[in-house]
């Protein structure tokens, strides 16, 4: 009975955890408004509706990305909940970084959906040259790169400092994990900042935003990978013993 409850009080979230998950919660939920208040219009006629509506494609592809964002920290807050200060300063320049990409993000999504859809909605006209497309590929590639690097370093702090941050032995493989494939995000948000200056945008503009699609891509392989190595996939829920009862 007392080792159930040493393992209870282990996973136990300290005051000054949930304050900060709380923090980074709600300014998650207010980078969401950004992203709807910066496309946003007054309704004057039915018109202004439809356009409205025009918009709800390029919002959920953004809202889905901040949301992948916002569950990579509930995950880490899972495996590490016990923060210590540098801990908390990463968590804190994640929530910096989201509130300034989601305009970026605005624009490059609103801009693409317009774009493959051949102008049936929104968005085509608000990137008016070629070497603009250029420049936002480039800053939303380095800005999405950061975050995920944050991210890389989160998990990998939460390896290294251990039970000091509440991780327990069956958690550090899966956090391992994670920060590998943070680790492989980044570099594909490098690698479509990269194409934006090598390939010339006039003959491919679509081919940095096409780079992201390696991130799926590279996860299979991944996991595929981990699984001829230890027989389990990656991020596998691992179920974990149920504790003796009294």
């Amino acid at each position: 009975m007392g080792e159930t409850v040493n393992v209870r009080r282990s996973r136990v979230r300290p005051v000054e955890t949930q304050r900060l998950d709380a923090f980074v919660d709600a300014s998650f939920a207010f980078a969401v408004t950004l992203l709807i208040i910066a496309g946003a219009e007054p309704l004057n006629d039915f018109g202004d509706l439809m356009r409205a509506l025009g918009r709800i494609p390029a919002f959920a592809a953004g809202f889905g990305l901040v949301v992948m964002f916002w569950l990579g920290h509930r995950s880490y807050g899972r495996l590490a909940p016990i923060r210590d200060s540098w801990s908390a300063t990463l968590s804190l320049m994640i929530v910096f970084m989201i509130l300034i990409y989601v305009f970026p993000l605005r624009l490059l999504t609103e801009a693409g959906v317009g774009y493959f859809s051949g102008g049936r909605f929104p968005g085509r006209e608000l990137i008016r040259s070629y070497e603009q497309l250029r420049d936002i590929y480039t800053i939303y590639g380095v800005g999405f790169a950061l975050i995920c690097w944050l991210y890389y370093l989160l998990y990998g702090h939460a390896l290294k400092r251990g039970r000091v941050a509440g991780l327990e032995d069956g958690d550090r493989e899966e956090a391992a994990e994670a920060r590998a494939i943070w680790g492989f995000i980044t570099l594909a948000g490098l690698f479509s900042a990269a194409l934006a200056w090598i390939l010339p945008m006039r003959i491919a503009p679509w081919a940095p935003g096409c780079a992201y699609w390696l991130i799926p891509v590279g996860i299979y392989f991944l996991n595929l990978f981990q699984r001829r190595r230890t027989g389990k996939g990656l991020l596998k829920r691992r179920r974990k013993p149920a504790p003796p009862t009294a």
